[in-house]
């Protein structure tokens, strides 16, 4: 018994280790501009300019919306806002209200459920934004062995919070300030313990406890067995959804040094909720390069632990840059790379987002791409990695031919997103065109906006009274790219 039990592990570790890893590590309202890859000349970011220059970079990859949770849940469930769980940002209201957002049903199925089948471990360091343990809609609940860092995105507009989330408990931070969720004063600038460096020490932590071939409670001879057949490798995921650069505008010291000075600035004093901030373009550039920092220790750890080719990593942002907002400056950065809109808006600035992947022997370095693709073509992009089969119904397509250059690839139709603040608009993608419908719940037959992408990326010129049959497309577009939302103030 105990020999086939034996065998039985080390067959397991053998078809796991050709399976790679997979991380995502997600960008909270990075515009397009704002990294060296798509033109950033004045913040430093190193580790990604590496990752690029080493993999894949995508010049017409958009994320899941514009706006956090919903992003979120297209990556996560590989549908877009028109079917997915969650479709704008909201507020928990069962249990009290309180910290939180809207959960997830409980039959909603996740990438990390999906990997879980196909024998990886998972887990998810930084923001969730998809509900709260007492919905039972924390990561727990939705296939991730592991999280650490804020449920609750309203709690993340402080990077000095009073604690953070570990496997859904509390876990306290001595010495940082108190911040009450909702609180209508400022949030204080500093603290002694900033999230995003504990937050990036738990991903290094997590990766190294699976770089054993089993886990520790496994017994010594069992662990030796299946250490011996898989390389001492056990597949995982890795979700690390970084809080940087939303506001609240904070960075510790030894990062601020980098910048400050470097520009003139108009210290941002009314805040009255963010964080005022007398240097906010020193403490936003500084931001994004202790960020590439952070990136860059888990590509170090990676290649320590003789992972780096078994490891394919995927960057991007959940939205696009945030507009000027407490002392950020989109404008003197680039930060939308000259893309019409910003965070909230369906125009390119809002939604189209660094897209980079690198899995060194696999990944053409220095390749890239402009393929049409969006957060939803995550879930089945690494189920196919992964070799387990992708749900049906969902919006994505896998993307892993053109990662690997490999023939075959499809593409989609049109990409579908939909916004329920404000008046509420739709957008549609389809080929180079791009149409917008704005105050839907208002009007939801009025004529959409439309753009040739291929000769206006800026989207300046409304062409829909020139191309009466392209509109006709789009509008039927709008109207049939939706089901019925489960939460009711999200249906036009």
């Amino acid at each position: 018994m105990k020999s086939l039990l034996l065998a039985l592990l080390a067959a397991i570790a053998v078809h796991a280790a050709d399976k790679p890893n997979i991380v995502f590590i997600l960008a909270d309202d990075l515009g397009i501009g704002d990294i060296g890859p798509y033109g950033q000349k004045k913040i430093k970011t190193p580790n990604l300019d590496r990752i690029a220059a080493e993999g894949m970079k995508f010049t017409g990859f958009y994320s899941g919306h514009a706006v956090c949770a919903p992003s979120r849940c297209t990556l996560m469930t590989g549908k877009h806002t028109g079917h997915s769980a969650i479709r704008n940002n909201g507020q928990r209201s069962g249990g009290g209200g309180g910290e939180g957002q809207t959960p997830m049903p409980g039959d909603t199925v996740t990438v990390a459920q999906l990997l879980k089948k196909a024998g990886y471990s998972t887990a998810i360091v930084g923001k969730w934004g998809l509900g709260m343990p007492e919905d039972k809609s924390s990561p727990l609940n939705f296939g991730f062995d592991h999280h650490y860092g804020y449920l609750c995105q309203g709690m993340a507009h402080t990077f000095y919070p009073p604690y953070l989330w570990r496997d859904d408990a509390k876990e306290t931070l001595d010495g940082n300030p108190d911040y009450i969720y909702g609180q209508k004063e400022p949030i204080a600038l500093s603290g002694k313990t900033y999230s995003s460096d504990l937050i990036g020490d738990d991903a290094l932590t997590w990766v190294r406890k699976q770089s054993r071939a089993e886990r520790d409670s496994l017994p010594q001879a069992a662990r030796r067995a299946a250490a011996e057949a898989a390389g001492n490798d056990q597949p995982f995921f890795l979700y690390y959804a970084s809080t940087i650069p939303h506001v609240s505008l904070q960075v510790p010291d030894d990062s601020l040094a980098e910048y400050k000075g470097q520009w003139p600035e108009t210290p941002f004093t009314t805040s009255k909720h963010y964080a005022n901030n007398p240097t906010p373009r020193a403490t936003y550039a500084a931001m994004i390069t202790r960020l590439d920092r952070d990136i860059g220790r888990l590509m170090a750890l990676l290649k320590e632990l003789k992972l780096d080719e078994k490891t394919i990593v995927f960057f991007g942002s959940d939205n696009g840059a945030v507009f000027s907002l407490t002392g950020t400056d989109p404008e003197f950065f680039g930060s939308t790379g000259g893309l019409r809109g910003f965070k909230q808006d369906l125009y390119e600035g809002g939604i189209r987002t660094p897209f980079l992947a690198r899995w060194p022997g696999k990944i053409k370095a220095g390749s890239t791409s402009d393929h049409m693709g969006a957060f939803w073509d995550f879930l089945p992009t690494a189920c196919e990695l992964a070799g387990v089969d992708a749900p049906k119904g969902i919006d994505g397509i896998s993307i892993a031919p053109t990662l690997l250059g490999q023939p075959g690839q499809k593409t989609h139709d049109c990409l579908y997103w939909e916004y329920h603040s404000g008046g509420s608009d739709q957008a549609v993608r389809f080929g180079a065109w791009k149409a917008i419908r704005h105050n839907v719940k208002k009007a939801p037959d009025s004529t959409p906006e439309l753009y040739d992408l291929k000769t206006d990326p800026a989207e300046k010129t409304n062409v829909a009274a020139q191309n009466p049959d392209v509109l006709a497309k789009a509008a039927a577009l709008l109207k049939s790219g939706r089901t019925p939302s489960h939460v009711a103030q999200w249906n036009f």
